[in-house]
């Protein structure tokens, strides 16, 4: 059971058509490789280094291909929930930052002026 994965060339940056290189082949799990990692996030959003390889054992992956899985998973949870850290919310408050495609909801501009009140 190993995932598929497919060679992806690109240019060098340069704009010119330079010497392609390698970029890393994206990851398709199979549905069974899925089903665990959801299983396995849904039971702790953080893996121990053994549960980790115990898992890259059982899926047949190696330890990056679960440790970005479980990263790509939280900040899309993160992302969803719309949770925002404090200093992101004083800097928006100052027009400073803004990686939001969105304008801000009330409560964020509240919140982002009560900490900039401080």
């Amino acid at each position: 059971m190993s995932p598929r994965t497919r060679r992806v060339k690109r240019s060098d940056g340069r704009g010119n058509g330079g010497t392609p290189e390698e970029k890393r082949p994206r990851t398709a799990f199979s549905g069974e490789q899925l089903a665990r990692l959801k299983r396995e996030f849904a039971e702790n959003r953080y893996l121990t280094e053994r549960r980790r390889q115990q898992l890259s054992r059982d899926l047949g992956l190696n330890e990056a291909q679960i440790k970005i899985w479980f990263q790509n998973k939280r900040a899309k949870i993160k992302k969803a929930s719309g949770q925002k850290n404090p200093l992101a919310l004083q800097l928006m408050a100052q027009g400073l930052y803004n990686h939001s495609t969105v304008p801000l909801t009330k409560e964020e501009e509240e919140q982002a002026a009560e900490l900039q009140a401080k």
